[in-house]
């Protein structure tokens, strides 16, 4: 988890399928062009049915994010809870919570 903001992705940390997976996400999550070169990363382990899947899991999970970022939607106190200590755990994703994001 610590890796999904580096672009680019070190080597050695995710599988071949990770690593794509990965940059078609970062790249559909910020609206970028879908290149071939991407495509075809993804065509080299994926077939058509299962790159269909992975743009709408991309997609409805940018979809819901771009919700809660909206109207700031409460999080219940147990899934608070594991997710503040999961980020006292070194090596856990850096990406900041709601609480802790600066303007």
């Amino acid at each position: 988890m610590s890796h999904l903001l580096d672009d680019p992705l070190p080597d050695g940390v995710y599988t071949p399928e990770e690593a794509a997976i990965i940059r078609y996400t970062q790249k559909s999550t910020r609206m970028e062009p879908i290149d071939a070169k991407t495509y075809a990363e993804l065509e080299a382990h994926f077939n058509a049915g299962q790159i269909v899947d992975l743009c709408l899991i991309v997609g409805l999970s940018n979809m819901v994010n771009r919700f809660h970022a909206t109207f700031q939607t409460d999080v219940d106190a147990a899934t608070l809870a594991a997710v503040e200590a999961g980020n006292q755990e070194p090596g856990v994703c850096p990406i900041p919570l709601p609480g802790q994001l600066t303007d």
